[in-house]
């Protein structure tokens, strides 16, 4: 696994999938695997954690679980894959990363908050399309919601 630090930006073109490895978050991960794959673009995989939650040079237990996981599924699909672990604001961190590795897209999933819950709290995937000076995919869950 990788850490932002490590990264370099090496590619013209690039896809970023802002991921924290709940459920709703799976559907995005199928979805960047097979276009990134598709369009032979490297993936990043990036989760973003809050500084007290956690040191990114040393994620906590889960996080690294569900990002070795993403990283070797993609990897196992063909994927050039690359994981990123960020502390900071996940909304505005999708749109720092993207602009660090020159994203062409981002593919966001629809968390499975209620429409209210995303008009109180906010939505990174709200923040990100309306922010993003690149192409952003939206992938909702099964429910559509």
């Amino acid at each position: 696994m990788f850490i932002a630090s490590q990264l370099r930006p090496d590619y013209a073109m690039t896809t970023l999938l802002a991921y924290d490895g709940r459920s709703s978050c799976k559907r995005a991960l199928d979805y960047a695997i097979k276009y990134a794959v598709n369009f032979n673009e490297p993936l990043y995989i990036l989760t973003v954690v809050s500084k007290d939650q956690m040191d990114p040079d040393d994620p906590d237990t889960t996080v690294r679980e569900y990002m070795e996981a993403a990283q070797r599924k993609a990897s196992s699909e063909g994927a050039n894959v690359h994981s990123i672990i960020e502390t900071g604001k996940p909304d505005e961190m999708v749109l720092d990363v993207a602009d660090r590795f020159n994203c062409d897209t981002i593919i966001v999933g629809r968390s499975d908050r209620s429409s209210l819950d995303r008009l109180i709290l906010g939505s990174v995937s709200d923040y990100v399309i309306k922010n993003a000076e690149c192409t952003v995919i939206l992938v909702t869950d099964e429910d559509g919601n």
